[in-house]
C-alpha cells in the first residue's frame, strides 16, 4: 500500500501535483490548460506502462487482450482530451479523473500477485517459505502411528 501511494500516486503523478499547486498559487484562476494537459497525460502513461507489464509478464491471454484493448481506448481518450480544446474544462477534468482512477485500479489489479509488493509474508510462507532447502522446525519423537 505504501509503495502504491508513494511511488505510483505521488511520484508517478508528480506532473499533475505540480500543475495543481501552480494553479492554486496562480493569480489567474481561470486558465486550466496546464492542469488539463497534466491530467490527460497521467492516465495514458500509467495504463500504458501497466499494459506493457501485463503483455511481457506471466498473465493469461484474456488479461493480455483486456490490457491491449484498454491501452487503445485510453490512448484515444488521452489524445482526445489533449487536442480537443473546445471541450469544457469541467468535462476534461471529470473524464480525466475517471480515467486516472481506472488506470490506478488497473495497476493495482495487475500487481496484485507481485510478491515484492506484499506488506506481509508471502502466502506460501505456510509451506516453508521461499527457502525450501532449510530444515523445518519440530520433530516426530512422540508421534505414534
Amino acid at each position: 500500500m505504501i509503495y502504491f501511494v508513494a511511488s505510483i500516486v505521488l511520484i508517478g503523478g508528480l506532473g499533475l501535483w505540480v500543475e495543481l499547486i501552480n494553479y492554486a498559487r496562480s493569480t489567474n484562476q481561470g486558465d486550466l490548460t496546464s492542469v488539463r494537459t497534466a491530467v490527460a497525460t497521467f492516465f495514458p502513461a500509467l495504463i500504458g506502462s501497466t499494459c506493457l507489464q501485463v503483455q511481457i509478464g506471466r498473465f493469461q491471454k484474456q488479461a493480455r487482450a483486456v490490457s491491449f484493448l484498454s491501452l487503445l481506448v485510453f490512448a484515444v481518450v488521452g489524445f482526445w482530451l489533449i487536442f480537443d480544446r473546445g471541450l469544457a474544462d469541467r468535462t476534461v477534468l471529470a473524464i480525466g479523473t475517471l480515467c486516472s482512477l481506472f488506470s490506478l485500479w488497473f495497476w493495482w489489479v495487475a500487481n496484485a500477485d507481485n510478491v515484492d509488493l506484499y506488506d506481509d509474508e508471502p502466502p506460501n510462507a505456510a509451506t516453508g517459505g521461499e527457502d525450501t532447502g532449510r530444515p523445518l522446525g519440530g520433530d516426530l519423537t512422540e508421534f505414534q502411528a
